[in-house]
């Protein structure tokens, strides 16, 4: 029960103290990026603690090698370190912005270890 239920629950009450406490500490574009990518990795931890069940445990690595590129992607582009205008139309069309990003990187987390 409680790998099932309270430790999701955990992990988000972290996430959200540890985020409020530091975002005034870190200042400029620097705390900026730093913010990000601790949300980015709490949120990824946060889909690894949902497949706390019976694992199917796949042997391949190339999923894997995938979901981390997939992840390490949506990282750099939320960063704003790539910007590909082509991309950028494609995505705000089909209503990739935001906290869709934040659901990818829980589905990144989640996905990893199934």
């Amino acid at each position: 029960m409680y790998k099932k239920y309270l430790l999701p629950l955990a992990l988000i009450l972290c996430l959200a103290l540890g985020l409020r406490w530091l975002e005034p500490l870190l200042d400029g574009r620097l705390g900026e990026m730093i913010i990000i990518i601790l949300r980015a990795c709490l949120l990824f931890g946060f889909g690894l603690s949902l497949n706390c069940g019976k694992r199917k445990r796949y042997e391949t690595w190339v999923r894997k090698v995938i979901i981390s590129f997939i992840f390490i992607f949506f990282l750099v582009w939320d960063l704003g370190l790539v910007m590909i205008p082509e991309l950028r139309a494609i995505f705000s069309s089909i209503g990739i912005s935001g906290y869709i990003i934040y659901l990818i990187y829980i589905y990144c987390g989640w996905s990893f270890f199934d």
